[in-house]
């Protein structure tokens, strides 16, 4: 039986089952990269079903080493929403209509959602028994008494962030075998079945992390794939970014200090002068994020900053490992416990060597000839800062150390440019694939109208929030709220909510006001309500039916021009002679404006008004690029042509160019 047969022998068993073509098409797309061991790149529309036209030939398609060994295959997505979708519905039904009983799935979580039992006792030895540490610290002991597992998910009750990173696992600190506590070691027990798992489910922050440690995290497997594709390149930067926050250096001390007695005093204070002169230092600029140009006195005081390092690295080598705190009495009785402690020791060296190694990235004194860019973030109401060292090219390191390692399945419904996905591939170093743009099975011309006014102000302009704020007023009048109003920044969302919401006959709340979930739901449970925000509810947000019936885009999505990474790499860009804003700005633009249209029409029978208020695709040649990009859509350029099927009797407000000409500019 081919794969297509076992896809409709599958979707049969669907009560309601509708041949979806693009689906079909994706199967035997998909079916046929894993046979041929060839990267493939899917824009899937909304609504084809991408999750089972990948799903679907992966679980049924032979995947065996060069042993003749069953791998597993690599499913990796952006949202905790979608790994639950596969874990919970698609994957479960599809094992069931296909007889698959034994399937293995195993979601892969990273080290650090795990409890370290060595890490708890230590913390607890050094916090007061009257603070609210050690009544944390025993509700986990109590906890784990009961057979709690060690995942900070599967907790009740929340703990503090700052306790959990001092006794959550990592690999710097486990001593393996030699750990007293191995036998009940919460990571270790979470993987024990990883290599025998047919279908691993991760997430992309751990899937390129497991990449920039040299593939030391996941079992070995042949197939990945990548769902919400687009987002693959944030996390694969955020994986190769080198970072070093205030704090690094006084919490490997703190750590030396408490598995080691005593360590000299004078180490704490030529510490504690150094990082006092690089924070006087980054506290003189009045951003609170910008790239690092270093001077002479920077370089002066990180070099000596790292002399102090390498003197205590010294310090460390050299001590007797007698010197050991003691975690039980008779630590030393046995030649097993000199091991531990020496084990010890040589974990605490390698941290600090590697410190040493990452204040390294900041020596340099032009970090844009090795393809890097070095940036600061700076928070002056906390007085802290967290130096960064990002790679410019991310391209060069995912074409060598992945795909030319592994078949890559990469999906999203919003992957194309101008109908093309040309810049996908060159963003992420994918020399050769091939290319597959399926559309939505959804009506979109019957579904939706876009609105594209041309009468207001530049968007660079100080009137552009003044004329929006009456623009977005009316169209609220016309769809009666039941919308959401999105921003490319924070200081318009806050401005024109603030001077909307006092006038606006519906229920409104402004991002930040609940957590995330929360606000979606109150979203989808209050009629007539409207969301405003920013950045996160552009896209992996899915809310169905007539609650949501209007999406209001401000501006067109351009990184801001004081992102330090972005700056740089339109830098880099010029530098080679290319085109920056063909080649990298805009298509970054364009997926990210199309991923917040496709929070509107999610299912066949939605219907409803896109806004985007920015002129310039009207007015500029590539606004021409950005419409092609969009699904095919009725589009109307004055709000007095929305149809009535739209909105049905709903009255219609004041012609909005007449109004918007009222105002002084």
């Amino acid at each position: 039986m081919n794969i297509l047969e076992k896809y409709f022998e599958i979707l049969r068993q669907f009560n309601h089952y509708e041949p979806r073509k693009a689906q079909e098409t994706m199967v035997a797309r998909v079916a046929q990269s894993i046979e041929l061991k060839q990267t493939l790149v899917v824009e899937a529309g909304t609504g084809s079903g991408k999750s089972f036209g990948y799903l679907i030939p992966a679980l049924f398609q032979e995947r065996l080493d060069g042993e003749g060994k069953k791998m597993p295959v690599a499913i990796s997505t952006a949202t905790i929403a979608l790994q639950e979708q596969l874990l919970q519905k698609d994957i479960p039904f599809l094992a069931k209509a296909a007889g698959l009983d034994q399937l293995k799935v195993k979601l892969v979580k990273g080290r650090g959602n795990y409890l370290c039992i060595q890490k708890l006792t230590e913390v607890e030895r050094q916090v007061k028994t009257n603070s609210s540490e050690f009544l944390h610290i025993n509700y986990l002991k109590a906890e784990l008494q009961r057979g709690w597992n060690g995942d900070i998910a599967e907790l009740e009750f929340s703990i503090p962030q700052e306790l959990w990173k001092e006794i959550r696992s990592d690999s710097e600190d486990c001593l393996g075998r030699r750990c007293r506590f191995y036998d009940q070691n919460p990571y270790r027990q979470a993987r024990e079945d990883l290599d025998q798992a047919d279908v691993l489910i991760v997430n992309h922050a751990l899937y390129l992390q497991d990449l920039s440690a040299a593939q030391s995290l996941l079992p070995p497997h042949q197939v990945v794939i990548f769902d919400e594709a687009h987002q693959i390149k944030h996390y694969a930067l955020g994986a190769f970014t080198v970072r070093i926050g205030k704090f690094a250096t006084q919490k490997l001390l703190q750590k030396i200090h408490r598995r080691l007695q005593p360590l000299p005093e004078h180490f704490h204070h030529l510490i504690m002068e150094s990082e006092a002169a690089i924070f006087e230092w980054l506290f003189r600029s009045e951003n609170s994020v910008f790239r690092l140009y270093p001077d002479e006195l920077f370089l002066y005081i990180i070099k000596k900053h790292i002399q102090v390092l390498q003197d205590l690295e010294q310090w460390l080598v050299g001590m007797d490992v007698k010197q050991l705190s003691i975690i039980r009495p008779d630590l030393f009785e046995s030649e097993l416990d000199m091991d531990k402690a020496k084990a010890q020791r040589e974990k605490l060296v390698k941290q600090l060597q590697g410190l040493i190694v990452r204040w390294e990235f900041f020596l340099e004194e032009d970090p844009f000839a090795k393809q890097r860019v070095n940036w600061v973030e700076v928070d002056k109401e906390r007085l802290y800062y967290e130096l960064k060292s990002t790679p410019l090219n991310i391209a060069d390191i995912m074409g060598t150390q992945l795909w030319k390692e592994k078949i890559g399945i990469l999906t999203s419904a919003t992957l194309a440019v101008n109908n093309n996905l040309k810049f996908i591939r060159q963003d992420l170093g994918i020399e050769t694939s091939d290319d597959l743009v399926l559309p939505s099975p959804f009506r979109y011309e019957d579904q939706c109208v876009l609105y594209l006014p041309s009468h207001l102000p530049d968007p660079n302009s100080d009137l552009f929030n003044i004329g929006i704020t009456e623009e977005i007023a009316d169209i609220l009048a016309l769809s009666q709220g039941r919308a959401f109003v999105l921003f490319t920044s924070n200081q318009a969302m806050r401005r024109i909510s603030d001077a909307l919401i006092p006038r606006l006959p519906f229920p409104c709340k402004v991002q930040g006001e609940m957590p995330r979930n929360r606000l979606i739901d109150w979203f989808k449970e209050t009629p007539n309500s409207v969301i405003f925000a920013t950045s996160t509810f552009w896209e992996g947000i899915d809310v169905p039916g007539e609650s949501l019936s209007c999406v209001i885009m401000d501006k067109i999505p351009f990184s801001p021009p004081g992102d330090p990474v972005n700056q740089a790499v339109v830098d880099y860009i010029k530098a080679k002679g290319d085109d920056w804003f063909g080649q990298y700005v805009l298509p970054q633009a364009v997926i990210k404006l199309k991923q917040g249209f496709g929070r509107l029409i999610r299912t066949g029978t939605d219907k409803g008004l896109v806004a985007i208020l920015d002129p310039r695709i009207r007015q500029k040649g590539y606004g021409k690029i950005i419409q092609r990009s969009l699904p095919a859509v009725q589009t109307i350029s004055r709000l007095a042509d929305v149809p009535q099927w739209l909105f049905g009797e709903t009255s219609q407000p004041a012609e909005s160019a007449a109004s918007v000409d009222a105002l002084p500019y």
